[in-house]
């Protein structure tokens, strides 16, 4: 009798422990480094991650791309081709050598 008494205590604190787990997880503090959705100026869709040292954009749901931090600041990001620039806040995107698109979203 004791012995069915410990396990169904142990499978009850197993049970418990694991519903605690996701119910935390449930809560967002899984992922430090979010997606924030964006819409420029010129019709882009931007899904944008950022990781301090670089940031992953995907352009209009394509596969994303990362791109190197650029300065001592790093609100510059760049492959040479595309370029995030985040400024107080206000991120625009550019491509090429055109003038950047403002952005709004996050």
């Amino acid at each position: 009798m004791l012995r069915n008494l410990s396990i169904a205590a142990i499978g009850a604190l197993l049970l418990a422990s694991s519903a605690h787990a996701e119910t935390g997880a449930s809560i967002g503090g899984g992922n430090p480094y979010p997606v924030s959705d964006y819409t420029c100026q010129d019709g882009t869709h931007l899904a944008v991650r950022l990781f301090g040292d670089r940031a992953s954009v995907s352009v209009n749901g394509a596969p994303a791309v990362d791109l190197l931090a650029m300065g001592t600041e790093g609100t510059t990001y760049s492959n040479g081709r595309w370029t995030l620039t985040i400024v107080q806040g206000q991120l625009s995107w550019g491509v090429g050598r055109a003038v950047p698109s403002p952005c709004t979203g996050g």
